[in-house]
């Protein structure tokens, strides 16, 4: 979706609302994917991603998982300080996608030095990542043709065996991509796809794709990405939306009146452990936070553009 961003300064007021509560306990891993809205500052300065970095964790949105992906974690100031807060829950981290080459195991696909921004992705476990690889995409379209774009691979040792998590953020719908969007986010799938054919991964060990893949579950380019993945679509609960414009305060302003799509997802693959997973949008909404613009104070009651979404074995 094509984000219209106001630019604000920034004052953070807080409110005593009620922390989410954590998933209940599952037989294999709680796996969370969360789009949290951190544009780099160096563009849109005032949309509060400090302080969201620390509301994010202090009222436990994540909570309660084995392994987190987030995406938009552009801002290196304000993503930092969010894996930061987290590491207390959450250990074991890849570096930011795209940002550097130094914290992998091996640096893959098309990784420029010359693009001025990351790609915003990060894995975070409580158990050890044994291994982390970035790959970054062919460029893409519109704004994202400037990010180093792509996904995290990460092989984590949980107690039972390895676990292989993927955490990817696929080219936005962007007015500038004409209608290219579509063709180029099929173009990183299969480069998803190959990459796990050649890693020949074990079938008993999970393999699961997490992140905003920008394709909305009742669209059918959404089976196509199934398709292509060799994924298997979750068991759906909870709210039906992840970007929702009707419930969501930053999204309303962004998209007035924009119909809801549910574009976050984790995905489990085919041939690769339990197969029937079940997903959880959850609507969560953060204290009471504004920004002020042009003597114009603005609130919002949200922690991103975006709602998380909660995975696990059925």
């Amino acid at each position: 979706m094509k984000i219209r961003i106001a630019f604000t300064s920034l004052a953070v007021v807080l409110s005593g609302l009620a922390a989410p509560t954590a998933v209940a306990a599952a037989d294999g891993p709680r796996i969370a994917s969360y789009n949290v809205f951190m544009l780099p500052r160096s563009l849109f300065p005032n949309w509060g991603q400090l302080e969201r970095a620390d509301l994010l964790a202090s009222e436990g949105v994540l909570a309660g998982q084995d392994v987190v992906v987030v995406q938009e974690a552009f801002d290196n100031e304000a993503s930092q300080r969010l894996l930061d807060n987290l590491t207390g829950d959450y250990p074991h981290q890849t570096p930011v996608l795209g940002r550097s080459r130094d914290g992998w195991d091996a640096t893959l696909g098309s990784y420029s030095d010359t693009r001025p921004e990351d790609g915003g992705v990060a894995v975070l476990s409580r158990w050890p990542v044994a291994e982390r690889v970035q790959y970054v995409f062919g460029p893409g379209c519109g704004a994202d043709a400037t990010s180093n774009k792509g996904f995290v691979y990460t092989r984590i040792d949980s107690p039972t065996g390895p676990v292989h998590v993927i955490g990817t953020h696929l080219q936005a719908d962007d007015n500038a991509c004409g209608d290219r969007a579509p063709g180029v986010r099929a173009g990183q799938l299969g480069e998803i796809a190959q990459f796990v054919r050649d890693r020949a991964i074990p079938a008993a060990e999970p393999v699961v794709v997490a992140g905003d893949l920008n394709i909305d579950a009742t669209a059918e380019e959404f089976t196509a990405a199934l398709s292509t993945l060799g994924a298997t679509a979750p068991e759906t609960t909870g709210h039906p939306f992840s970007y929702d414009p009707a419930t969501n305060s930053v999204a309303a302003y962004q998209a007035p009146g924009w119909p809801g799509q549910q574009l976050d997802h984790v995905l489990p693959l085919a041939g690769h452990g339990q197969q029937s997973w079940i997903s959880e949008t959850r609507a969560v909404h953060s204290p009471e936070w504004s920004v002020t613009s042009w003597g114009q104070t603005y609130t919002y009651t949200d922690f991103s553009d975006h709602y998380p979404v909660f995975a696990h074995p059925a």
